[in-house]
């Protein structure tokens, strides 16, 4: 019955991750843009990085509560309720039709979703068959990206997304997540003793905040640097320096070796920005996911991060290659092999501390400066342009500056479990 159980909680983990996922990566309409002034259109376009950030942090925040004050079952009722938040959040924005009202949503869109990616992943990631889910769908949905041809967008009409995500994924969401929390609240969990010492480690919180807004200040401030014409290779080595520091004073902050994964994650997220929109027909999504959970596996199998970072840096190489030509097959090879490697990474982490895992998948979501480097055929069009190959070699800078942090956090954290602390006085919070 336990077999049967983790295998219910890998399915609903692979739904909710991919609808918290959606929900921080995508505004949640784009309906009424296509009449709109550009003053409502910039404020929704910046909603969207911005959403991403909140959500993540609002993620790694609910991780390490739950983990911390609560038992295991009570992370799936938290999850339901971001899963509710979501549901009622879209049904409101059916009646709504101030494009300021919008924007506010697509807030409290992403806060839910961080909600729920936040408690569910501390729910799935003290299990292997649930971890495995999660990270299925997490990943999976950050490698097929805009979602178009799965929710059934126009091709035409780019402005067409009438809800992302969709509310019946949200529904098949909320009633998996309920089946999970009564499941899960009949069996017994780990209550904690009212004189109990309670660590409270805020430094995964610290990290979410610490790499968050300094890639969220990095992306908007390198996009406005396009809006004048000349060269911008200054402007973007100091955004590719200020994305490594970030990613490796974050990766310092977390316990023991596990900054790996938000090392892992600030490679992969320009990688697969470099890489462009592509067609990605229907067959694609099973083709990635299949690609991903091979990858997971093999990390499990064979967990070897800097092998992990060595198939981002060639990911970003081929980017380079292919940007000159417009070749669906090559794009499409491409985003597979994305899959593969970033389920691979995710699968070599085994992170000691539950919210870290957390962190490093939703940090997937946020915006990376390549997403910020406007192409030929982008609109609105700038007055300057990012020359052809530069996303790809900006994420192979990001991902040799991120190697060498590795190599640094690897020499100053030996892998062996460091000595126990000395017991706080009865009933303290001790702040880490």
């Amino acid at each position: 019955m336990r077999r049967i159980g983790d295998t219910f909680d890998a399915i609903t983990a692979c739904c909710g991750a991919a609808v918290g996922a959606v929900a921080l990566a995508l505004p949640i309409t784009y309906a009424w843009s296509g009449e709109s002034t550009s003053y409502r259109l910039a404020a929704l376009y910046n909603s969207v990085p911005r959403g991403a950030a909140i959500g993540v942090i609002v993620a790694a925040t609910v991780a390490v509560l739950v983990t911390t004050f609560t038992r295991p079952a009570t992370a799936w009722a938290v999850a339901l309720a971001g899963s509710l938040g979501l549901f009622v959040n879209h049904l409101a924005s059916r009646h709504t039709a101030a494009p300021e009202v919008l924007t506010t949503q697509d807030y409290v869109d992403a806060i839910c979703g961080g909600i729920l990616l936040g408690a569910l992943g501390a729910a799935a990631l003290r299990r292997p068959l649930p971890s495995f889910g999660f990270a299925l769908g997490s990943v999976g949905f950050f490698v097929f990206g805009d979602l178009a041809e799965f929710l059934d967008i126009q091709a035409m009409d780019p402005y067409a997304v009438m809800e992302t995500p969709p509310t019946w994924l949200i529904s098949v969401a909320v009633v998996l997540v309920l089946l999970s929390a009564m499941g899960n609240g009949v069996r017994r969990g780990q209550v904690h003793d009212p004189d109990e010492r309670v660590e409270l480690p805020i430094t995964p919180i610290l990290a979410a905040l610490v790499f968050a807004l300094p890639v969220l200040v990095g992306t908007e401030w390198l996009s406005r640097q396009y809006d004048r014409a000349g060269g911008h290779t200054i402007d973007i080595a100091l955004a590719v320096i200020a994305t490594v520091i970030a990613a490796t004073v974050a990766a310092m902050l977390l316990p023991r070796r596990d900054g790996v994964a938000i090392l892992l994650a600030a490679a992969i997220a320009p990688a697969a920005d470099a890489l462009g929109p592509t067609p990605r027909p229907d067959w694609m999504l099973a083709a990635i996911l299949v690609a991903t959970g091979l990858g997971i596996v093999a990390g499990f199998k064979a967990p070897v991060p800097g092998f992990g970072l060595f198939m981002v840096g060639a990911l970003s190489i081929f980017a380079i290659v292919v940007a000159p030509y417009d070749n669906t097959a090559m794009y499409a090879t491409g985003s597979i092999a994305l899959a593969f490697i970033a389920g691979y990474c995710c699968g070599c982490v085994r992170p000691c501390y539950v919210p870290s895992g957390v962190l490093a998948i939703s940090a997937l979501l946020l915006p990376s400066i390549v997403a910020a480097m406007p192409e030929e055929g982008d609109l609105p069009v700038r007055d300057a342009m990012a020359g052809v190959g530069t996303a790809g070699k900006t994420a192979l800078a990001i991902t040799i500056g991120c190697g060498l942090a590795l190599a640094g956090l690897y020499r100053l954290r030996p892998p062996s479990l460091p000595r126990p602390l000395a017991p706080a006085p009865t009933g303290a919070v001790a702040d880490i």
